[in-house]
């Protein structure tokens, strides 16, 4: 399968799974997603991610294009999966190399955590992008809490495989925030 084909079936499955809606079955015609709502712009945000993993080369165009769709996603609708587009803004930016390398910028990136956060406050993902956040910008103590308020949140939640990755990484960032 060619990269580009198998692109832009990563971007139907994201953007299907962004709006919450089943994939339409191969062969199916599926309703047309109108190019600046929200659930597009950030199933193309989240394309445009693996297509930067994909090709590191042109990863720094690429994150930039991502954190437009992920600007634009959160000003139509903040809310979408779970305040979303700010928690993956937040992760772009703590995770990704700063300038001239690329767009990474921790302090812009734990102001997204902390709109996720204000957003979605007992949503593990969220408490967690913004305890990571809190890690790269130094802050020892608030990211213990967040990892511990995350694990809490999951706890509250039944058993799913996100529950357990949450846990997992929370408990993850525990133990690196115990030594």
């Amino acid at each position: 399968m060619t990269k580009g084909l198998w692109c832009g079936f990563a971007m139907l499955a994201v953007a299907a799974c962004a709006t919450r809606l089943p994939p339409a079955p191969p062969g199916a015609s599926a309703e047309p997603c109108e190019p600046q709502a929200a659930a597009c712009l950030y199933g193309q945000a989240i394309a445009l991610g693996l297509e930067a993993r994909a090709l590191p080369a042109r990863s720094g165009e690429i994150l930039k294009n991502m954190l437009d769709a992920l600007t634009r996603a959160e000003s139509a609708d903040p809310n979408l999966d779970e305040a979303g587009p700010a928690r993956v803004r937040a992760l772009v930016l703590i995770r990704a190399p700063g300038w001239p390398l690329g767009p990474g910028d921790s302090e812009a990136g734990l102001a997204a955590a902390r709109r996720a956060v204000s957003l979605r406050p007992l949503y593990p993902a969220n408490l967690l992008a913004l305890a990571e956040a809190l890690t790269k910008t130094g802050d020892a103590s608030g990211a213990r809490e967040n990892y511990a308020r995350a694990r809490d949140a999951a706890l509250a939640l039944p058993a799913a495989a996100d529950r357990d990755e949450w846990l997992r990484d929370a408990d993850q960032g525990l133990q690196r925030k115990s030594h």
